[in-house]
Parts: structure tokens; sequence; C-alpha cells
């Protein structure tokens, strides 16, 4: 296959670490996703806004977790035991194998023939491809869906009319929003919808016009307890979680929660804005059924209602018992100490086998194992001592 510059035979050992650095972030991604079901278990009775915080804290500590795989300052940690372990020493046996290779050829020019087990190297390239292949697969919807929410937001209407800007603002009042929010008729939806994240935009259907004012208000309180928690941000930072991680299916059940739960929580601001539990289910029921004659709601827009969920939404409405009430700033305070406690220290964490792993390997018959082997013990203060002999 002829001559190849020695940049190449690097390729290989780039790949063997971008495997190996996707698996081990998928382990400790495990971390957060237990704390939040064990959170959100042990919240199970408290607002719907409150296990927002846990499903909000997952996703911003998945991406920590993934921003910190690319800092400079890192610590090793021997943890994974026999079993789990298995990928991270196979994948240590190719780099092994992969620079004896490299040292053999000096540097110099080298032969792709000469690459040993070139089977295992070319599978851990498709591996490598695989990974980004899938983020892309992701990613794609997620952007087409963000052009197709802004360019239904620019064609819309803006809303003139006095008395819906009246009501726009007494809403805005009572949820404390004080920045501007634009409200726009557009004939592309069926269903008021939320867009936006610096200039949040609600869209509204031309048979809105036609309302009474005390479902203009159920429909407002909605939409802009939307705004006001800033979901399309979080939902936004959901689905990138889901690009990044797309192999775990932790990532994709923390998403699903997210939205289920910003849902309850909006329909319980709306409630505890004086809105009638009965008026409002038979909304969320007839916003529903109109969904099922149209196109789908756009992937990124949040609406009033969607076509999962609303048996679950409708019965925590009729719930006379049931607290309505919003995060506090104490909850928003532990939730915040808790992703950084978390997400923090596994962010700048390196995973390897544990010191047993390692010994044991040094009873296997192949070479690289040994010297993968050696050289993990090496890294360790309390077994230089066992690498020296071996």
């Amino acid at each position: 296959m002829g001559y190849l510059p020695a940049d190449f035979a690097l390729a290989p050992v780039d790949s063997v670490r971008a495997v190996a650095q996707v698996y081990a972030v998928s382990l400790l991604a495990t971390g957060p996703l237990v704390v939040a079901g064990i959170a959100a278990l042990a919240l199970r009775r408290c607002p719907a806004g409150t296990r927002t915080l846990v499903w909000r804290s997952a996703v911003l500590a998945l991406l920590i977790l993934y921003v910190g795989r690319h800092l400079p300052a890192r610590w090793e940690a021997w943890i994974i035991p026999g079993g789990l372990a298995d990928p991270l020493v196979a994948l240590g046996r190719i780099r092994v194998t992969l620079a004896e290779h490299l040292g053999a050829v000096s540097g110099a020019l080298g032969s792709w023939d000469s690459v040993p087990d070139r089977t295992t190297v070319l599978l851990v390239h498709v591996l490598r491809a695989v990974y980004w292949i899938g983020v892309l697969l992701v990613l794609m919807p997620l952007l087409r869906a963000c052009l197709d929410a802004r360019r239904a937001a620019n064609r819309a209407q803006p809303l003139r009319d006095a008395t819906w800007l009246l009501l726009i603002d007494g809403v805005r009042m009572t949820l404390g929003i004080r920045r501007a929010v634009r409200c726009c008729v557009s004939v592309h939806t069926v269903v008021p919808v939320t867009w936006g994240i610096l200039r949040p935009v609600v869209l509204l259907p031309p048979e809105a016009m036609l309302w009474d004012e005390s479902r203009r208000r159920a429909v407002l309180l909605h939409e802009l307890a939307h705004v006001r928690a800033a979901d399309v941000l979080f939902h936004i930072a959901a689905r990138l979680t889901c690009a990044l991680f797309w192999f775990h299916p932790g990532a994709w059940w923390v998403a699903h929660r997210l939205r289920a739960e910003c849902e309850l929580a909006c329909d319980d601001r709306v409630l505890a804005g004086g809105v009638r539990a009965s008026d409002y289910a038979e909304l969320l029921a007839a916003t529903s059924e109109a969904l099922h004659h149209t196109e789908p709601v756009p992937p990124l827009a949040l609406a009033l209602s969607g076509r999962g969920g609303l048996r679950k939404r409708l019965a925590a409405i009729i719930e006379p018992q049931r607290d309505r009430s919003g995060p506090t700033r104490i909850s928003l305070a532990v939730a915040v100490a808790i992703t950084v406690a978390v997400a923090g220290p596994l962010s700048v964490l390196d995973v390897a086998p544990t010191r047993d792993v390692l010994r044991g390997l040094m009873r296997d018959s192949r070479w690289e194992s040994r010297a993968y082997a050696v050289i993990g013990l090496a890294s360790r203060a309390d077994s230089v001592g066992v690498a020296r002999v071996a």
C-alpha cells in the first residue's frame, strides 16, 4: 500500500485515546445520573418546579463532565474493577503495541503494512468514526429545528391588539418577568408555542383572536412561565447532551424527564395564578386534540400541550392537595452546590483499572498486557516497587 508519513502512524494512537476517553466518560456519566435518580425519588412529593432542578442539574453535570475532558489539569483514579476494566485494558494493549511500532520506525517513514494488527487498529478507527457520526445525526435535527423555529418566529405577525398587550403586561408582572416578550400570530401553528432565549417570542394560532379573556390569560401564564424559567435554553442543553452522549440511555432519560417536569411546573404556575383547574384541564384536552389533526410541534419549541404525557398532566391538575409552589432560592442554591460538587471532581478525573487488575495482568502470557500493567503500576506511588521488580 506504499509508504505513509509518520504523522499517519500517530493517527491510530489518537483514535485509541479518543475511544478510551469516550468509554471512560460514559462510566463517569453514570455517577451524576445515579445522583439525579436518587434525588428525584427522594423529592417525588415535592413541587414539580423543585424536581425540575434535579434534571437541570443532571444536564449541566453531563455537559461539565464532557468539557472537563479537554482541560489540561487532570488527576488519575485507579477505580475501575475487573469486567468494567476489560475495554480499557484492551485499548491499553493496542496503545502499547503501537508505541512499540513507532519506536521501531524511529519517527521515519513507516509502512501501513508494518502496523501490527491492522484489523484491530481499523476497528478502533471505525469506533471513533461511529461516535462522531452519532453526534452529527443527533445534532442535525437540533440545528434544523432551531432554524425552523426562528423562521416561523420571523414570519409571524406581531400582536397589536390593545387588550392582548395589556393582558401580556399583566401576566409578565405576575410572573416577575422584566424583559420584553414578543407575542405574534402565526398561521403555521395551531397551538400556542414558545421559542427564543435572548429574545423570547410566543406564537399564537389565528383563532386565538376569538378566545375569551380567561383562556387568553391561562395560555399566557403557561407560555410566559416557560420564558421565566428559561426552559428553551435548558431544553437545547438537554438535546446537546443527548448528542454528546447519544450512546448512553441515561442522557435520553434525563432529557425526557426534564421536559415532562417543565410542563408540570408551568401547569402549576397557571393554577397558582388563579385559573380554575377544570377550565385549564379542558384547555389542555382541546389543544391536544388539535395536535392530532396537524403537523407536530417543532421539537425545540415548547407548546401548551404535546402529544405525550397528557394523562399525567391532567391527573396533576385535578389533584386538590398538590403543592404548586415554585422552587425556592435555597433549593436552587442546593442544586448548584450539588452539581458543582459532583460534576467538578469527575470532570478532571481519568479513570484507570485498579491495582488488583493491573497485578493480575502481570501473569498474562501476552507481553502487551504485562507492559500495560507495568506502565500503570509505575504511575502509582504505592506500586512503583512492584513495577520495578516486573
